[in-house]
């Protein structure tokens, strides 16, 4: 799943960004979801209590604290998401570079603009999720995936089923302790257990609670006592450099 964080003061400036990005995913076989703020103290605040974001749309000028600043904070904080300023001035464009932006559009952008910027940041994101895995399939062949499509898999004796982004699932004779080891080769820390028998893509949660896992509307069962370890991998995870 995509998260994506739209960060403007004006109200009206936020459902033309929104209606952006939606008109782009239009085309995307992605699963996206959106979060408004109207302040960048807002979205700091939402940051600080354990928010993540693959993009940011953020409006630079903004009451008490820019766009800018939060930029920063967010980078200061070891986050990978993609930033896209979309903004009325040209006065900050080489300060984006600073904060690694993606890109800097000038308001009003048209929606060719808002695709090329969306584009590119959408590369960045798919480069870092590209690696890619062989299975061996229960009744023979072998099929390859990318480990961005895997959202979770379930142990069920010798056999684990891996369930995928377009809710496909396929099925493969490995242990899961096996299938960790492997994973941890090609995409490091990515893959963590919630529970006995279970494995899940921490870059497609939704949301953690205390009894589950959400990704993509499953509830994976998250163990008793592995709430808080299961949040630090998932932290650490996200904020890697």
């Amino acid at each position: 799943m995509l998260r994506i964080a739209i960060c403007d003061d004006q109200a009206e400036q936020v459902q033309l960004i929104r209606k952006a990005a939606e008109n782009y995913f239009k085309t995307k076989r992605e699963f996206v979801s959106y979060e408004d703020f109207d302040s960048a103290f807002a979205f700091i605040d939402a940051i600080e209590h354990g928010a993540v974001f693959d993009i940011v749309l953020l409006d630079v000028c903004m009451p008490g604290l820019s766009g800018m600043d939060a930029a920063q904070e967010l980078r200061n904080r070891h986050s990978r998401a993609e930033i896209i300023f979309l903004t009325t001035s040209d006065e900050f464009a080489v300060d984006a570079f600073a904060v690694k932006a993606t890109d800097y559009l000038l308001k009003p952008f048209t929606q060719n603009q808002f695709n090329k910027a969306m584009d590119r940041a959408f590369s960045y994101i798919r480069q870092r999720n590209s690696a890619k895995m062989i299975f061996r399939l229960v009744g023979g062949g072998i099929r390859v995936e990318e480990i961005a499509r895997i959202l979770y898999m379930e142990s069920h004796g010798h056999i684990i089923q891996v369930h995928l982004n377009d809710d496909t699932m396929l099925e493969t004779r490995k242990s899961i302790q096996e299938m960790k080891e492997e994973l941890d080769k090609i995409a490091p820390g990515q893959f963590a257990s919630p529970n006995k028998g279970y494995l899940v893509n921490l870059n497609a949660i939704h949301l953690i609670k205390t009894e589950y896992v959400e990704i993509h509307g499953h509830h994976i069962p998250l163990g008793k006592r592995k709430y808080r370890e299961f949040q630090e991998l998932y932290f650490q995870f996200m904020f890697a450099t």
